[in-house]
């Protein structure tokens, strides 16, 4: 299970250095051409708010694969299925955002759909995140206090995935609904 963990973090590092060659190539990109400086700035942001999310998944994979596996041997049954379902409801956010990607440079018909999903998606994560404290709280764990810190950490930047997803979509919500801004 270690090595696979292992695997999936490197996997995770190549991807988060892969973007960060893309954004500083679209930033580089939308700096020389001829746009409007409204669009180019809006442009800049959006980039900006994408690249937080990619930051944040690096953020939970770098730091999950540090806690000790004792830790979740002592996390009860409740405990692992709401991390697991926050986890699941994270990845169809991600979705969802690509979606709206895809549809605002097509014909944006689903994008406001999109984005709504997005919302419910990211509150049911809020409603879980408390729900996963109470039962996090409800074990006498027997691990140090690093690994507790490590783990409020991870679930802390884990909730803050879906709510940078929300964030880049509100932003594309704003934009569409301002005039000519992309």
């Amino acid at each position: 299970e270690e090595e696979k963990s292992h695997k999936i973090l490197h996997n995770v590092d190549v991807l988060e250095k892969e973007a960060d060659v893309l954004r500083r190539k679209i930033q580089q990109d939308v700096s020389r051409g001829e746009l409007n400086p409204s669009i180019r700035q809006n442009l800049s942001h959006l980039v900006k708010r994408m690249d937080d999310v990619a930051n944040c998944c690096t953020g939970v994979a770098r730091r999950i694969v540090t806690i000790p596996f004792i830790f979740w041997e002592q996390s009860s049954e409740e405990t692992i299925k709401i991390v697991l379902e926050i986890m699941e409801i994270t990845v169809e956010c991600s979705v969802f955002l690509d979606k709206i990607l895809i549809d605002l440079l097509k014909d944006r018909e689903n994008v406001k759909e999109y984005a709504s999903q997005i919302n419910q998606k990211e509150h049911a994560v809020d409603l879980l995140n408390i729900k996963l404290r109470k039962s996090l709280q409800q074990t006498d764990y027997k691990v140090n206090f690093f690994t507790i810190f490590t783990v409020g950490n991870v679930f802390d930047i884990l909730e803050a995935i879906s709510d940078s997803i929300e964030g880049v979509a509100d932003y594309i919500m704003v934009l569409l609904t301002s005039s000519s801004s992309l």
